[in-house]
C-alpha cells in the first residue's frame, strides 16, 4: 500500500501572508519600485547575468485575481531561485522558521508515494531526532531517560510536518523560531523579530545541532575512525537517543540513502551550520548501529539509582547558582535503605527542585563511588519518574 498526495498550490496562496512575502523578497535581493496603488506592489530583480525579472505582489486578498496573481509571483521567484514551486511555497507558508527535510531514497519508493511501514518509521524517528537534539542542546548528556521536560515538549509540539515533496520521498519538519525566557517561559518569535534573536534562538540551535551531529558522525566514519564514536561517548554531546533516532530513519538496506537537508530561514543568515545537506548511505548504517550497541552496553554497565530526593544543597543566590547537590534515598538489591549524593548542573538541579516539591521519584545513572559510609555517584543522566 502507498501514500499519494495531490495539492492545489494556487488555492494554497490564500494562506500566504502578503507582508511576509514582501519581507522575503526584500531579504533575498528584490527591489521595490514605488507605485501609486496600495493593494499591489511591484518588485524587480536582476541576477548576476543581468537578466531582469519582475513581479506584481497582490497585498489585498479581496482582489478578484488574488490567487492567480500570487501564484504567478511565487512561480517567478521560484524560477529565479532555482527552486520548485512547492519548495518556495513551504517557506512562504512558514516564513519565520527553519525547515529540516529528510529525503528517503529507496528502490521501493515511487515518485510521490511510500510504503506505510517506511513512512511511519521516518515520521516517528524524525520527531525523535528533534526531541533528542533539543535535549542535547538544553541538557547535554550521553543518555536521556525518563520524562521529557515540559518545555522541550512544548517546543517540539510547536514544530509540525509540512507538505511532502515529490522526488524520492521528502518529509519536511517546520520548526518555528522560539526561545525560552526564565521569566515568561516558551515564547514563539514573530515575523518581525530581530535577526540576532532568531539566530540565537533555541530553534536555530536545534537545527544546527542536528546537522552538526550528523556531519560529525559521517566524517568520523569517513576517516576510518568508527571506534572514536564509542570512545568519545563519555564526553560526547551526541546522546544515545540521537543515535537511536538516526538509525531509525530506514537506511538499513543496500538500495537506501537518507539525506538530511536544512533549509534555513532566508531572513536569518547568521549562525548557520556550514553544511546544509548531508547524505547517509547504507554503508553508514552498520557503523552507527555498532556504535549505538556499544554505547548502550556502556550505559547498562553503570549504576542506576531509583529513589526520592531527601535533601537539596546549593547557593541561595539564583544568579550565582551554577550547580547543586542532592541526596537521594533508595533501596539496594537487598531492600535496605541507602542514601547517595550527586552533583547536578544548573538545569538538572532546577528539575530536582521540582521533583522534590511534588514528591516524584528520580533516576540517576552513573559511576558509584564508596568512601566509608558516604556514597556518591558521578551523574551521567538525571531523570524525573512520575
Amino acid at each position: 500500500m502507498v501514500v499519494i498526495y495531490s495539492v492545489n498550490f494556487e488555492n494554497l496562496t490564500e494562506k500566504i501572508n502578503p507582508p511576509a512575502f514582501e519581507k522575503y523578497l526584500k531579504d533575498t535581493g528584490w527591489k521595490e519600485v514605488p507605485l501609486k496603488r496600495n493593494n499591489v506592489k511591484f518588485f524587480q530583480y536582476v541576477n548576476s547575468n543581468n537578466d531582469a525579472f519582475q513581479i506584481d505582489l497582490p497585498m489585498d486578498k479581496s482582489l478578484f485575481d488574488y490567487k492567480s496573481a500570487m501564484y504567478q509571483a511565487v512561480e517567478t521567484v521560484a524560477y529565479v531561485e532555482g527552486k520548485s514551486t512547492e519548495q518556495l511555497m513551504l517557506f512562504l507558508l512558514n516564513p519565520n522558521a527553519d525547515i529540516l527535510k529528510i529525503r528517503l531514497e529507496k528502490d521501493s519508493v515511487e515518485t510521490g508515494s511510500i510504503l506505510f511501514d517506511d513512512a511511519i518509521s521516518v515520521y516517528e524517528n524524525a520527531k525523535k531526532l528533534i526531541v533528542a537534539a533539543t535535549q542535547d542542546v538544553l541538557h547535554p548528556k550521553k543518555y536521556h531517560q525518563g520524562r521529557v521536560d515540559d518545555k522541550i515538549l512544548q517546543f517540539v509540539n510547536n514544530c509540525r510536518f509540512g507538505q511532502t515533496e515529490i522526488g524520492s520521498y521528502v518529509i519536511s519538519v517546520v520548526c518555528p523560531f522560539a526561545e525560552f525566557d526564565e521569566k515568561d517561559g516558551y515564547r514563539q518569535m514573530s515575523l518581525f523579530s530581530e535577526e540576532e534573536q532568531c539566530a540565537e534562538s533555541l530553534t536555530r540551535k536545534v537545527t544546527n545541532k542536528i546537522m552538526n551531529n550528523v556531519a560529525n558522525i559521517k566524517s568520523t566514519i569517513d576517516n576510518g575512525n568508527s571506534q572514536k564514536l564509542i570512545e568519545d561517548g563519555e564526553n560526547s554531546v551526541i546522546s544515545v537517543n540521537f543515535y537511536e533516532a538516526l538509525k531509525g530513519l530506514n537506511f538499513n538496506n543496500e538500495d537506501t540513502n537518507v539525506e538530511l537537508i536544512a533549509q534555513w530561514s532566508p531572513a536569518v543568515k547568521k549562525n548557520r551550520f556550514e553544511q546544509d545537506k548531508i547524505k547517509l548511505s547504507y554503508d553508514y548504517y552498520q557503523p552507527i548501529s555498532y556504535a549505538l550497541g556499544e554505547l548502550r552496553k556502556t550505559e547498562n554497565s553503570k549504576t542506576k539509582i531509583l529513589g526520592m530526593i531527601k535533601k537539596l544543597e546549593s547557593v541561595p543566590d539564583l544568579e550565582k547558582r551554577t550547580s547543586g547537590k542532592i541526596t537521594v534515598v533508595y533501596l539496594d538489591n537487598e531492600e535496605k535503605k541507602k542514601t547517595v549524593t550527586a552533583e547536578l548542573g544548573k538545569d538538572d538541579y532546577v528539575r530536582a527542585i521540582e521533583a522534590h516539591e511534588h514528591g516524584y521519584h528520580v533516576e540517576i545513572i552513573g559511576n558509584m563511588n564508596k568512601t566509608g559510609r558516604n556514597n556518591t555517584i558521578k551523574c551521567d543522566s538525571f531523570s524525573i519518574i512520575d
